[in-house]
């Protein structure tokens, strides 16, 4: 009689492991689809049957296994990092790329050549007051031209700056939402899925914005790692970041713009951490690219270089000329305007010089010998890319114009391109992750039919057992 309620016993603890490992079914189904989530799957172990020795077997549960493999998390905050930098940088150079014309129809480069054919026209009739006007009029546009592209491309620096501000602020968010799950996890009893699945995304989330690695501790809580060297949660505690702006050591331009810069929470700069990530490409961006376009402390900036490269070459012509030969001969002025003291803000700063007129430009060269047309000539002169007179570092000021067009848009094209690579790598990773830990809707289904059928056989055992116990109990009360 012992024997049959040793028996019955064990049937029912069966019973309710089995209960447990369809609830956990069940849960794995449920979430199948949420972010963060992995399979999960309860222990269970056959005890000794020996019936010698008063065991009877069955089965038991030592708690709930969690399939997360850290390698596979660790491979996708990695593709993440690289996607998060080369997604980034890609949009901010398309952007830039799209103010800088290369048709040689619009913007620049046709300002420019409109410069040129009114010089071409103007030499052939220095006396002509339309001709006259016409350099004025294309001076002023190609002044406007200049102006707006140097414009826009304050517009992208500022949108990076703002961009900047508010993936720091994400950042410092998704440290301080991880110190809270740490928290959390420590005054949980047992592994909660929950609390993981939200870890997990986090950090992967915090991955895209920065360069991160993570050490997951004894107790289920991550320690975050800014490159690996500056801490950004250590259990509990968040240690954030900031964004400030400082200008170089010895800076030869007054003006300039500062550079980006990120601090620790103890004040130490930790720019040179953050190589990856949207933040790592936003810092290259704002710190490399557009400098060597629009200047800094130290580089005055390949456009500002330009437009005072042409003003200079037109003023230096036009001065040197002379509206009459007199007597007394009568000096050239200068077309155009610009604000030396700000070197960085030449572009923007560019315009023809105000109330100039027409007959106040010299068309003539004093030689010996005078030629009439002589500056009008020479100024015709700089569309010839041959003319060493008005270069740049041995390029053309058309040529130089299409240098910086043509760098931005290798960058841009291999940034792409870039893009592409790293979000199909991030793709390959998560999929990796979801073979790995993700859940089987079909291994899920096969484990819940082999539940229920076992289940349903401890059942079968109880009522077997308990038939058994009726018949012995009536064999005994007739005795």
């Amino acid at each position: 009689m012992a024997s049959l309620f040793t028996a019955l016993g064990t049937a029912t603890n069966s019973l309710d492991v089995l209960e447990q490992a369809i609830g956990v079914v069940q849960n794995n189904v449920t979430n199948a689809t949420t972010p963060g989530y992995v399979t999960q799957s309860l222990n269970i172990s056959s005890q000794r049957f020996d019936p010698a020795g008063n065991l009877w077997g069955g089965v038991t549960s030592s708690g709930v296994q969690s399939s997360r493999d850290v390698y596979a998390e660790q491979s996708v905050w990695s593709a993440n990092q690289q996607s998060g930098y080369s997604s980034q940088l890609s949009a901010s150079l398309n952007q830039l790329q799209r103010i800088f014309n290369v048709s040689g129809q619009s913007g620049i480069p046709g300002a420019l050549s409109t410069l040129y054919s009114a010089f071409s026209a103007w030499s052939t009739s220095p006396s002509s007051a339309t001709a006259q006007q016409s350099v004025i009029t294309a001076a002023q546009g190609l002044s406007a031209a200049f102006s707006q592209t140097f414009n826009q491309a304050q517009q992208i620096s500022s949108d990076t700056e703002k961009q900047l501000t508010s993936s720091v602020n994400k950042l410092n968010q998704d440290t301080a939402q991880i110190a809270t799950i740490n928290q959390e996890i420590r005054t949980s009893p047992g592994s909660d899925a929950g609390l993981q699945a939200q870890l997990y995304n986090t950090l992967q989330d915090l991955s895209g914005l920065a360069p991160i690695s993570v050490n997951m501790e004894s107790d289920g809580t991550a320690t975050v790692l800014l490159g690996g060297q500056s801490p950004l949660v250590q259990g509990a505690t968040q240690n954030p970041i900031s964004l400030g702006y400082t200008q170089s050591a010895n800076p030869v331009n007054a003006g300039a713009s500062p550079s980006a810069q990120l601090l620790s929470s103890d004040g130490q700069d930790i720019t040179s951490l953050v190589t990856q990530g949207s933040i790592g490409a936003s810092l290259e961006f704002r710190n490399t690219t557009m400098p060597a376009l629009l200047g800094d402390g130290q580089q005055q900036g390949s456009l500002n270089q330009l437009v005072q490269s042409v003003a200079d070459r037109v003023n230096a012509l036009l001065t040197g000329g002379q509206i009459s030969a007199g007597p007394p001969a009568v000096s050239g002025v200068p077309l155009f305007n610009y604000n030396a003291a700000v070197p960085t803000g030449i572009a923007g700063s560019l315009t023809v010089a105000p109330n100039i007129t027409g007959s106040q430009l010299a068309a003539i060269s004093p030689g010996p010998p005078s030629v009439a047309n002589g500056v009008a000539s020479e100024l015709a002169s700089m569309a010839n890319p041959s003319n060493t007179s008005n270069m740049i570092s041995g390029f053309s000021y058309s040529q130089f114009y299409g240098n910086i067009a043509t760098d931005i848009g290798q960058q841009a094209s291999t940034s792409s391109n870039n893009d592409t690579a790293n979000t199909s790598l991030l793709n390959q990773a998560e999929s990796l992750r979801a073979q790995v830990s993700g859940v089987s809707l079909n291994e899920q289904a096969a484990k819940l039919l082999q539940f229920q059928e076992s289940y349903q056989a401890s059942a079968q055992m109880i009522t077997a057992i308990n038939t058994m116990t009726q018949s012995l109990l009536t064999v005994m009360q007739r005795a």
